[in-house]
């Protein structure tokens, strides 16, 4: 290839600078930030930092990437990004003939403002394909706008089973494990803790479809479930909900929620003691999440976990090395992980298609086999738009048996992929394929793709 950009058709003037890096603006994100955000409510989205365009020969990729860089759920979305740019780094380095950018937009875990987020890329800074998300209503909102305009959407760390099942389209994939298969590697770990459960749940997609997920699991081994508490996203007083639980019979409490949800949540339940009365867990937590909860008063509590430096594959200790060696304050962690992967593989498959026509990306991706640092080999399922991957119960250990001080969790056990994911004909995936199938993804106005190759 010549350092031109390829075409398919006419494209005007200022879209062929901006290819070829001519109109970029240079913008790195800062991280260190706190751990919960501190600006007053209802204050405006942060402006995202605009992306480096790289300058020289070759056509420029622009990755749209959302996610919550500010808001409830803010540490978690930085450690996002900062595994994607550990990917574009490495694809850059490897690749002369095209270079890949990223172009931030801000959801504040805001179904609405990711929705206007999503928009704003797509139309005004033309991004070629969009990928992210933390906030399971903000991915399923994101996912419904990228189907509409016809771009791709590599959802990174959302956890909603609906996003590939009920609510799937043609034009989204998802890169984390669902809550379907989180809830199918630690319901069994969870069951040996007892068989009476008392639920506290966020109120929105992803608790909700947490909640449901495990009942059923619970329900289907003979226990039953005491209570559910449902709370709003960023609750800040549990001690309602939680002295009702401590004045039942139950003997697990589990927690479908996420992030300062769940760090609160846990304190004001080791203050209630809770913690010497039943076993705790719930669909999901990390280290980033963990740092902030009272780790030595519930050792051994089992949650839901996407990935750790003991994870067993062949590229399992490169991985670690590098997103370590990226974190800036905040601890190592599978957020991270799942950036850099969703990273990969979206470079990896743009550039297989030698295209970013939606279509061809589409097929591209389906039925695809990857390493992603596992001990077996992930694949983009074409039934659901799934990647499907071992799942693992993460165990909250001891001081003495951590690797180091920030990693506070093993690996308790182990689900393989199509376990988790189960087959294509169970429900939600029979759900998806429906939908996947009957769908045609519309042209993209004003957007010529680009040939990689």
């Amino acid at each position: 290839m010549n350092d031109e950009i390829v075409r398919e058709g006419e494209v005007s003037r200022s879209e062929f600078l901006r290819r070829t890096g001519a109109l970029g603006l240079a913008g790195a994100a800062a991280l260190g930030y706190p751990l919960l955000e501190a600006r007053h409510a209802g204050a405006a989205p942060l402006r995202p930092p605009r992306d480096v365009i790289a300058a020289g020969g070759g056509a420029t990729i622009k990755l749209g990437h959302i996610d919550s860089f500010s808001g409830v759920y803010a540490v978690a979305g930085e450690s996002q990004q900062n595994g994607i740019q550990a990917a574009i780094d490495e694809a850059n380095r490897k690749n002369s003939r095209v270079q890949f950018a990223i172009v931030r937009g801000d959801d504040t875990s805001v179904p609405a403002v990711g929705n206007n987020e999503a928009k704003r890329l797509i139309s005004q800074e033309k991004v070629d394909v969009l990928m992210g998300g933390l906030s399971s209503a903000v991915g399923l909102a994101v996912s419904a706008t990228a189907e509409e305009n016809g771009v791709l959407f590599l959802a990174i760390g959302t956890h909603d089973t609906n996003i590939t099942g009920p609510k799937a389209n043609r034009v989204c994939f998802r890169a984390t494990c669902s809550n379907a298969m989180l809830a199918n590697a630690i319901g069994p770990a969870l069951l040996k803790k007892g068989k009476r459960w008392y639920f506290l749940t966020a109120d929105y997609a992803f608790g909700n479809d947490a909640h449901d997920r495990l009942s059923k699991i619970l329900r289907a081994a003979g226990g039953a479930e005491v209570g559910n508490d449902k709370h709003p996203l960023g609750q800040v007083d549990y001690s309602s909900y939680l002295t009702r639980a401590r004045n039942t019979d139950a003997n697990v409490l589990v927690f479908c929620n996420y992030g300062p949800d769940t760090q609160n949540a846990s304190k004001q339940a080791v203050n209630l003691g809770i913690h010497k009365q039943m076993a705790m867990g719930g669909i999901l937590c990390g280290n980033e999440v963990a740092v902030g909860m009272p780790v030595d008063d519930i050792v051994g509590s089992i949650w839901g976990y996407v990935w750790g430096p003991e994870a067993g594959g062949a590229r399992t200790g490169r991985i670690y090395d590098i997103l370590k060696a990226r974190a800036n304050g905040f601890p190592t962690n599978w957020r991270q992980y799942l950036g850099y992967i969703a990273g990969e593989q979206m470079c990896d498959r743009i550039l297989a298609a030698g295209t970013t026509d939606a279509e061809k990306l589409v097929e591209t991706f389906e039925g695809h086999r990857y390493d992603a640092g596992k001990k077996s080999l992930n694949y983009w399922r074409k039934c659901d738009h799934q990647a499907v991957q071992e799942t693992y119960a993460g165990v909250i250990v001891p001081k003495s048996k951590r690797r180091s001080t920030d990693e506070y969790f093993v690996i308790g056990s182990a689900v393989g992929g199509d376990f988790a994911a189960e087959s294509c004909s169970n429900p939600d995936s029979t759900k998806a394929a429906a939908i996947i199938g009957s769908q045609k993804i519309p042209a993209r106005a004003d957007y010529t793709p680009v040939k990689t190759g």
